[in-house]
Parts: structure tokens; sequence; C-alpha cells
């Protein structure tokens, strides 16, 4: 190594001899004046900044990482000083970047540090290969261009609070740098940190990716109940933001936002179900004797439990999920009433999360449609109807709250300061369903954890109320089996709402296994995080 270091000395003593002697050929008239005429500014684009992304919070998103680029002079006092600088090894890969006699750009680990001949700068590493919320953040393309996500969406804005360091030397014709030292450097970063104001809050949203791992192929959606404000939206599996090829090539299509994808969503509808009814008039002591199937005309829709639940009433056939129960209950409520209020709970609507994210509208079939049959399969969540975990969310966040409306959104607002929010204007609410009907919900909900199918879902902490599914989609594996997505959708703590909670498994089949632990998982988070900013 010391020999390469020693070639590396003579190297450049030489060309500094040979500057010293051409200038000394110049030393009057005519040929000086041809110098002088054929200098130019040599540029060097030593990096770029653009508008932060923050949480709700206000901390940062993206660059919470900074590297080190050092604008050097090639000279024998530059490489004295580089050799200081930089760790052994980087050192002696950059010689070679130094032999052209030409100003050049070096990056490094190193915290920066001034020299002779060497200017270094410290630059944001935008994303990290395990970027939190990559399906919400985004990326940019080669040319700092935002192609999805929160990054195309607010392209523009982001841009406005941006700016780029150059380094600009003066060089004669023949590229050598005149003084020594750079000539100018050109800054247009802005000064403080504007940029986009998320509802995420980057804590929870890194609690419920770990979580979410355990689904393999699915989605997590945690909501504020109170407001429709996505704390965390998770869809696995994630990509690295830092190496987009990779991901276009995996079969497991992990660019592919899953969270605000429609899918089949099983007897997580059925509370929809139940609300309807009770909004109409019946009771939680509404009585169905389940012998194993319900038989309309010359159909009959099963019952998983092909032996019958017997005489159950709304709790019990929500803790036990009976189909035949809920399909009667359907009968009962009619398709105009059953399908205004799946409506109003955001079933057929797509919703503009944040500029760039879309959540899909799913699809919500017109009660023209609806006959006998649809209404059938409509009552335990089959048939036509899909949607989000998105929509999943606002439905339960709406029995969570009391039965007022919420819309959900990813985006608080902006700010100018890194510092202070402008919040963007709230859409309006309106009441969904009663304060009892909603009460009662949250009740079944209970029992369902409590003793029902979702006993897996129970938290150490406190209690919860949800919902399992296995949503059957009508389509089949290369083995013939059909697929059948695993949910479990709920509300916690149970006793005074906060949280909204959407699990969905692709092809997880029961939603009382997995889907269910990811819920038991996240909810016990929340209640750990929220102790910890208590006793901070």
């Amino acid at each position: 190594m010391e020999k390469r270091v020693v070639c590396a000395y003579v190297m450049i003593l030489a060309m500094a001899t040979s500057m010293i002697l051409r200038l000394a050929v110049l030393g009057g008239g005519g040929e000086l004046k041809a110098a002088a005429a054929g200098q130019s500014i040599y540029t060097l684009e030593v990096g770029e900044e653009r508008g932060i992304i923050y949480d709700r919070d206000l901390k940062p998103m993206v660059c919470n990482s900074s590297r080190t680029v050092l604008s050097v002079v090639p000279g024998p006092e530059t490489l004295a000083s580089l050799k200081a600088l930089l760790p052994e090894a980087e050192f002696l890969q950059d010689l070679g970047l130094l032999e052209s006699g030409k100003p050049v750009l070096l990056t490094t680990d190193a915290p920066p540090g001034s020299a002779p001949g060497v200017e270094a700068f410290s630059i944001p590493i935008r994303y990290s290969p395990d970027q939190t919320a990559p399906h919400v953040i985004g990326y940019l393309d080669t040319q700092g261009q935002g192609v999805t996500g929160v990054e195309k969406g607010y392209d523009q804005f982001l841009r406005s609070w941006g700016g780029e360091i150059k380094t600009k030397y003066l060089v004669d014709a023949r590229g050598g740098v005149l003084g020594g030292e750079v000539y100018e450097i050109e800054d247009s970063r802005s000064p403080v940190k504007g940029g986009v104001v998320l509802t995420l809050d980057r804590d929870i949203q890194k609690m419920v990716e770990r979580a979410a791992q355990k689904l393999g192929k699915g989605a997590v959606v945690v909501m504020e109940a109170a407001t429709g404000e996505i704390l965390a939206m998770a869809s696995c599996p994630d990509y690295d933001v830092t190496n987009v090829a990779e991901a276009l090539d995996d079969p497991d299509s992990p660019l592919f936002n899953r969270a605000t994808a429609a899918y089949n969503v099983g007897s997580t509808f059925k509370m929809c179900v139940a609300a309807a009814a009770l909004e109409q008039g019946l009771t939680m002591d509404y009585e169905y004797f389940c012998g194993g199937f319900y038989q309309l005309e010359d159909v009959r829709y099963h019952c998983h439990n092909r032996m019958g639940h017997g005489l159950l009433d709304m709790t019990g056939a929500t803790c036990h999920s009976c189909n035949p129960y809920f399909v009667n209950l359907g009968q009962q409520v009619g398709a105009r009433r059953l399908y205004e209020m799946a409506y109003a709970l955001g079933f057929g609507s797509a919703a503009r999360l944040a500029e760039g994210i879309t959540s899909d509208a799913g699809s919500l079939p017109p009660v023209s449609r609806i006959d006998s049959g649809e209404l059938a399969n409509l009552s335990f969540g089959q048939g036509k109807l899909t949607a989000t975990p998105v929509q999943l969310a606002q439905m339960y966040a709406v029995i969570a709250n009391g039965g007022m409306s919420v819309v959900p959104t990813l985006c608080r607002g902006v700010t100018t300061d890194g510092a202070h929010l402008t919040p963007d204007e709230q859409s309006p609410t309106r009441r969904v369903m009663s304060e009892r009907t909603a009460r009662s919900l949250r009740q079944m909900l209970g029992e369902v954890i409590a003793d029902g199918s979702g006993e897996a879902a129970a938290p150490q902490y406190l209690t919860a109320g949800g919902k399992t599914a296995s949503a059957q989609t009508g389509t089949y594996d290369d083995e013939g089996q059909e697929i059948v997505h695993g949910w479990f959708v709920g509300i916690y703590p149970l006793e005074s709402p906060q949280y909204s909670i959407a699990v969905f498994q692709e092809g997880g089949g029961s939603g009382g296994e997995v889907p269910a632990e990811v819920f038991k998982e996240i909810c016990e988070g929340l209640f750990l995080q929220n102790s910890q900013t208590l006793a901070g």
C-alpha cells in the first residue's frame, strides 16, 4: 500500500511541476492573453435535497442519515489531506479518481472535515434499505422526480423546499485548476426544512411493520377511531426503496400496496348487517335456529358448523360467526337498507388518502341488482362484495367512536419550518348509526374475543373487540384448492376505543389464527407505546 501512496505523490508532484513550467513559459504577451481567454468554469454537482416527509409529530420519515461528499482538487497537499481525512481503504480506492488532474467528488462515511484543496459537505440520504412505510412514502427516479406515493403526489411542493449544492472551479484549456482552490460554492438549499406532514405515527408504523411480517402476504391498517387518520399502514411483503429493480422481478409483487386494494371480506361485513338490523328496530335478542344451513328457494347456504348451532341470538351468532343466522337477518333487513348502511360506512367508494395515494372503491352491488340470492351472499360478506383493509378499518372506526362517520386520510397538512403544522381542512362528519347501536356492536365484538372465534386476539393489556373472517374468493391455486383470505378486524381498547385495526392475510385461510395473533401483538404494542409516552 505504501508503494502506491509514494507513486501517487510522485505523479501529482509531476503534474504540479508541469503546471508551473507552463505558467513560466506563458510569461508575457499574447500567449498569456490566449491562456486567459481559454479559462472556463468546471462545475461539480455535489448533491441535492427536497422537502421532508414528516410523521404526525413532525418526526422525519426520510433523510434520517447522511453521507459526506468531498469536492477535491488533485494536488500534493490534497493527497496528504485526504490521507488524514479518509479511512485507509477508502483512500487507496480513491487514488485512481485523482489521476485525471481534474476536480472530483468522493463519497465517504467519515465525518466532514476541511483541508486544503478539499471542500466537505454533509448530504442527507433520502432513504434507508429498511425504509419505514415504503408504500406510503414512495420513491424517486434517477432524475429526482417522485414516481409513487407521497413523493409523486407532492412532488412539486417537496421540490419547492429543496435545492442543490454545486462547486465551481476556474480551469485552463487543459482542465487544470487555477489557484488550486474552489472558485465558487453555489448552495440553493433552504435553511428551513419545510415539507408534508402525514397522519402516520413513525413509532407505531415501525411496530406494525414488525408485527405484519408474520402475514407473509397481507396488510395492516391502524386508524384513529375518532378522526379516520391512519396511524400506520403496512403492506407485506415490503420492498427496498434503494433497490426497486429487484422488487419489480419479485413474483410476490412487493410494490403492490395491499392495504389499498380490494378483496373478498367475508364475515367482517356481518357487523354492517347487524348495524342495519339494529337501526331498523330489531334487538340483540333477535333469535334464529341454525340447523346447519339456510334454505332459500332451491339453494342452501351452509354454516361452517354443518351440525348447526341451534338457537342463537345476535351476540351468539356473531361469536360463532353463524352464516345462516346472518342470511336470515339480511332477509329481515332487506336489500335497500343494507345497501344504504354499507354505503354510509364507506363501502363502494374510493378514498383519496393523500395526493398520489387512493384506496380502491371495491365492489358494492347496487340495490337494483341485489335479488334475494345476492342479498343472502351479501349478508355474510360473500358474493360480489369486495373491500379494502382501509374500508374495513373505516367501518370499525364508526363502531368504535359512537356511530359518527370518518373520512380516512394519510395527510395532516404541511409545515414551512419543520416545527409547526398548517393543518388540512377537516372533512365534515355525520351520524351513521345511533350511539346505542354502536354500543351494542362493541359489546358483540367484545364477546367474540372473550368467548368466541377471536380468542387468539385477546391482548395481555386491557380488552379488545373484533371479528374474524375466512373469506372465500372463488379462485383456486395450482393444486385445485380454493384461495381463502384471513381477516381480523377490531377495536382497542374495548372500554374506550381509540383505535380501529384491520389485519388481512392474503390466502391465509382462518382469520382466527395468524391475523388474530397479529392483532393481539399490535394492541399490546399500542398499550406499551402509550405507557412510555405517559411516563415520559
